[in-house]
Parts: C-alpha cells; structure tokens; sequence
C-alpha cells in the first residue's frame, strides 16, 4: 500500500542517516544525535500522515485490502515503525564510545519525541506530528526537566506528561491546549522561588490544561500579581490531588480564567489562598472557580477574595486560621458555596462591599 511504501522509505532514509553518524566524528556527535532525531519523528509523521488518510478515506468501515480491517493494518504499521525506531536505536548507539542514546529508550509510536538532554536544537519540527505521551525522570531516554517535555510535546497540544518522583525546581508555562502534567507518586515538587517579580511556578495560558499529583512551592519578588499557580484570561486548569504553597503571595489565582480544583490543599501562603477576579478588557466578565473538598489555610489574607463579576461553584471547602475574611467578595459576585465550613478567620468568616454582601451572601449563597 501506498502508506507501507512511505513509511519504508522513511525508514530507508532513517538507516542510512544512522549509518553515515556511526562515522562522524565527536565533533559532530550533536548534529549526529539530531540526525537520528530527524529520521525517528520522520517514522512517526509517516504513520501519523498514513491514519489521517485513511480516516478521510474510508471512516470506520473495511475495504479491500486484503479483506484486513483499518485496525488490523495500523497495528501491523505500529509494529513496522516501532521495530524501525529500535533499529535506528542500535545503529546511533553502536560505536558511540559507550554512550547511551535516548533512542536506547524508544518503546513504540510516541516514544521518541525529541532528544532530552539536547539543550539547543535547530530542528523546528521534532514536535509536529502529535506525541502524546512523554516521561520525565532520571533515566536514559526521559526528559529532566517538565519544561522540557513540554517544549517537545505535540504543538496541537494533546499530550500526557508522567513526571517520576523528584523535586524540580523550575517555572512551568502551558501554553499549549489539552495538556496534562501527571505525578506518578506522592513525592513530586516542583519549586520555583526567583527575585524576578511576577513569575509563578505554574502559569497557564492554554485551555484544558491539567495538573495531578504535584505540590507546588513558589516565591517571587512581586508586588502585585504575585501568584503560585496562575490562570490567565481565555485560559482554563483543572488541579486534582495537588498542594499550594505560596511564600510571597496568593496560592492559586485567575484573571478571567477558568479554575476548576479537587481534592487541593492551599496552605501557608502569604497573601490570600484563591484569588479570583473577572477579566479586565472586556464585557461580559469572564472567570469562574469551581472547587471541590478544597481545604484553606494559614494564609496571611483571605481564605478566598472574589471579585469583578467572577461566579464560583464549591462543594465541601473548609477555611481555616486565615488574616483575613474566610470569604470576601466584590463587585457583583455571584454563585453558590455549599458545605462551606470556615473557622478561626481574624477578620470573620465572610466580607465584602454592602452591594454583594449582607453578612449571609447576597451575590454568594453560602449553604
């Protein structure tokens, strides 16, 4: 078929590129290991290309090629490329003086996604073909860094990222839509702290980005806007099982944005625990907060500060020992909080201006 025919080309090629860098000298070692990266994301558009067609094609249905279904096919071509980028493995990593190539790692479709560890590269298209899935860790073949992983991920979005127990101290910036960041154990941190002013440790700008099992700690030299994990206007986060900590700031905040949190812990932050406010440019105001068994404390302002027309949605949220109000609201503020339980808050449980606020929530029904 014409799909197997390009794909063996590429493969083709890829050989023989892995074959001419087992020649190169060590000078050349990195345009060597960007070759290879070529060659394998190379494979990986070819099959990529060869479904899409297929999809446009015939649908769900089967034809004629040898009586085989669509499915039976692709497994046969996930097999040929997945043997091909074990090969290429071999060739790069044979004769390189004993060091491992990333390649070494490669466990099928969506293994080879860049080169991690390759600090600069000029091969603009190592992430066009949609990876999505990606691994960061210690170990040959993983990417250290999340930032990294992100950077190669599919520029269409679309990627898991598995993050391995570890602390890394790095900003994250997500950018690219249908992104998910995933711990794989209870001891993954992430900490940024930077006398740059207005940088947070996680700052989302995509829709349906996605973070789980991850603690975050931030500090930043800010005077406003100074927040650990930040949702900007348009942007949307959901956060499962992951821990706040803010030593300058806010814990989790958004500029007309869209939060959406369970089972979260925001402890320890200098300024307010959730700070959510409506955007700024333009009517009607956008934000929203949804919060689900989210637990408020030990924060030097509020528990959560709402404002400019930002609504909110919360189930089971318990606030503690905060500066501040519990809850404080502004500027028609609206939305329900059921199960809300506040305690220990030195300025009272709720606040706001007397146009939202009668004491038991006008704009806020508190239940």
């Amino acid at each position: 078929s014409s799909s197997s025919s390009s794909s063996s080309r590429a493969f083709k090629n890829a050989t023989d590129v892995a074959l001419r860098g087992r020649i190169s000298s060590s000078v050349r070692r990195r345009g060597r290991k960007r070759r290879f990266r070529r060659a394998s994301v190379s494979l990986l558009c070819e099959e990529k290309e060869a479904n899409d067609e297929e999809d446009k094609t015939f649908g769900d249905d089967d034809d004629d090629f040898g009586g085989k279904s669509i499915d039976s096919r692709r497994r046969r071509r996930s097999l040929f490329v997945s043997s091909s980028l074990s090969m290429i493995a071999w060739y790069s990593s044979s004769g390189n003086n004993g060091e491992n190539s990333a390649f070494a790692a490669a466990d099928g479709v969506g293994g080879v996604p860049g080169f991690p560890g390759d600090e600069k590269s000029d091969d603009k298209n190592n992430s066009s073909c949609g990876v999505k899935s990606l691994t960061v860790g210690p170990n040959p073949g993983e990417f250290e860094t999340i930032s990294k992983a992100l950077d190669a991920s599919a520029k269409e979005g679309g990627a898991t990222i598995e993050i391995k127990s570890g602390t890394y101290k790095e900003r994250i910036l997500m950018n690219k839509d249908n992104v998910k960041l995933v711990g794989l154990s209870d001891d993954v941190f992430v900490e940024w702290r930077t006398s740059t002013p207005y940088e947070s440790v996680l700052e989302v700008t995509s829709e349906n980005a996605s973070v789980e099992n991850v603690k975050f700690t931030h500090a930043s030299k800010s005077v406003a806007n100074n927040f650990g994990v930040f949702v900007k206007e348009k942007g949307s986060l959901k956060l499962k099982n992951v821990s706040v900590t803010s030593e300058t700031g806010s814990g989790v905040a958004t500029e007309g944005g869209s939060i959406d949190a369970e089972n979260v812990v925001i402890d320890k932050c200098k300024n307010h625990g959730v700070s959510a406010f409506g955007n700024q440019s333009e009517d009607p105001k956008s934000g929203q907060v949804h919060l689900k068994n989210v637990a408020i404390s030990n924060c030097g302002g509020d528990g959560i500060l709402l404002r400019g027309g930002v609504q909110i949605d919360s189930l089971d949220v318990k606030i503690d020992n905060c500066t501040g109000f519990g809850v404080d609201a502004f500027e028609n503020v609206q939305g329900t909080m059921k199960a809300c339980k506040i305690s220990k808050c030195r300025k009272g449980n709720v606040g706001g201006d007397n146009d939202n606020y009668d004491g038991n929530g006008v704009g806020i029904e508190l239940v």
